[in-house]
């Protein structure tokens, strides 16, 4: 029976599909390469062909969601619709945090000897977010509804300070300790953007992770 050839970017997303699946299930540390291949059907020389490592799989499962996200947070930047208040509640609570999908990358991520490669992948997306998020902090100041001078470092200034204050693998925060927070950071936005419940802390409280 003669082999199907595949396109080479939906054969890399196979794999990646495969191996994100096995993380989930057996764990990253519990699944091998050869656990990969043999749940795609294909050799090991041709895991190698698109992937040098797991470590690699775990970085290109992170862009790949990465950019997901991003599409979706473009479609509610450009969504004409909803006031800045309103789109900046659907990035933040909804495009902006890492999906359960993305649970086992984050645990890989939050051990002691990948604590660089951490803080390069927040990096990455606090930088990858911050223009969409400038544009609806901008938005807000031209509706009124926000009061800043400075929209591109404010935005900044929130996205890291989210990023990093409600990482459970930088602080190992108990729910209790969460909440507190999540339960703050409405009162917080408000006084940074000059606006008034912008997220109300109901809201912010049914994302708690």
């Amino acid at each position: 029976m003669a082999r199907i050839a595949k396109d080479p970017q939906e054969r890399r997303n196979e794999i990646l599909d495969a191996a994100m699946d096995l993380f989930n299930t057996k764990g990253y540390e519990h699944t091998s390469v050869s656990d990969i291949v043999k749940r795609v059907g294909v050799a090991q020389g041709t895991f190698y062909y698109y992937f040098r490592s797991k470590e690699e799989i775990a970085a290109a499962a992170h862009e790949r969601s990465l950019s997901a996200r991003l599409e979706f947070v473009k479609e509610i930047t450009q969504d004409r619709n909803l006031t800045a208040a309103e789109k900046l509640r659907k990035v933040l609570l909804q495009g902006f945090p890492a999906p359960e999908t993305d649970q086992v990358i984050l645990e890989y991520l939050h051990d002691e000897s990948n604590s660089i490669l951490h803080q390069k992948w927040m990096v990455a997306k606090i930088t990858a977010f911050t223009p969409y998020l400038t544009m609806i902090v901008e938005q807000g100041i031209e509706e009124g509804e926000f009061h800043v001078t400075n929209p591109r470092e404010v935005t900044e200034f929130l996205l890291v300070g989210v990023s990093f204050l409600f990482d459970r693998g930088i602080f190992g925060w108990s729910d209790e300790e969460l909440s507190r927070k999540y339960q703050a950071l409405g009162g917080i936005l408000d006084r940074l953007l000059g606006g008034k419940d912008i997220i109300p802390a109901n809201e912010l409280l049914g994302n708690l992770p």
